[in-house]
């Protein structure tokens, strides 16, 4: 990124960073750097960042709370676009008698929205309990977990498109499937419309707490890690598989296939993305080749090696 370019988008952007590690922006603690990373205050403040982004046909990564994605070591080029420091707004939109409609923005961290359902007696987002990652990516991804995800609680999703246009989508104009989304190609979400019915906090106190105790037994949640690596094929689940080869524990320089659980892979110090890689590759010969399944990655890669 030249200087002229540097000078240029810091004059749209109040909060920049150039040459920024984004290992420390990841849940794993990996990742080489972002050319430049950029936090806008505003929709508009974005869509200038955008337009200026395509008239200089600089590539644009959103990235949330980086919980889901491994970063490659020679990192992102172009900007890095962040939301968590100023879209975190959640807001009453309607109350009913029976059921509560919130306005939650892109940035709104999941463990934050599962603590806002609690103290108002709001149910439905227990099931996110435990799950690390913000709205944005979540409704991107479709985050979850066996008992249910987000989907079942969007009413709509508000977006940029790639060129810049606000729209919204009502959930009917949404394709949801497991562990996925289909919104157009370069979409950067902004908000979503959710609902919740009415329950007491104490109902809903009680089955967060299931949650999060089983996570905690059963899931690394102490080491920094990608969470979830693959998708659970159908009918069977990604992390038996895994464990019936033979490979929990294997360690490639500082990453681990973790002794806890199969299909997590965390940095015990030093890992790299070619450490992470290379496991994630190891596990998918291992498997295909011990069950003919092919497992799908449910982490995202990104980046240059």
């Amino acid at each position: 990124m030249t200087t002229e370019i540097k000078e240029a988008l810091k004059t749209i952007c109040e909060s920049v960073s150039f040459d920024e590690p984004l290992s420390q922006h990841t849940s794993i603690r990996v990742g080489g750097p972002a050319d430049a990373l950029v936090s806008p205050k505003t929709i508009d403040e974005l869509q200038n960042l955008l337009a200026w982004s395509r008239k200089n046909r600089l590539p644009v990564f959103v990235l949330g709370a980086g919980s889901n994605i491994l970063v490659r070591d020679k990192g992102l080029r172009g900007l890095v676009i962040s939301l968590s420091r100023s879209f975190g707004q959640i807001r009453l939109e309607n109350d009913g008698k029976d059921n509560v409609e919130l306005y939650v923005e892109a940035g709104v961290g999941l463990p934050r929205l599962v603590d806002y359902t609690k103290e108002e007696g709001l149910t439905g987002a227990e099931v996110l309990s435990g799950i690390p990652g913000n709205l944005g990516g979540a409704l991107m991804m479709n985050a979850g977990t066996k008992d249910g995800d987000i989907s079942q609680l969007v009413l709509s999703v508000t977006f940029l498109d790639k060129e810049g246009k606000l729209k919204t989508w009502s959930k009917e104009e949404i394709t949801y499937s497991y562990r996925e989304s289909h919104f157009p190609k370069g979409a950067v979400l902004l908000s979503a419309r959710l609902k919740f019915a009415k329950r007491s906090s104490e109902l809903i106190q009680g089955k967060i707490q299931e949650y999060r105790e089983y996570r905690l037994e059963t899931q690394p949640l102490n080491v920094p890690s990608l969470g979830s690596v693959f998708k659970n094929p159908e009918k069977k689940f990604a992390g038996n598989l895994i464990e019936e080869t033979g490979l929990k524990n294997v360690r490639v320089g500082g990453a681990r296939i973790s002794p806890k659980h199969g299909n997590w892979i965390v940095n015990e110090g030093g890992a790299t993305a070619k450490d992470v890689l290379a496991l994630i590759g190891l596990v998918r010969d291992k498997v295909k080749e011990k069950f003919g399944v092919l497992l799908e990655t449910e982490v995202r890669v990104v980046g240059e090696e």
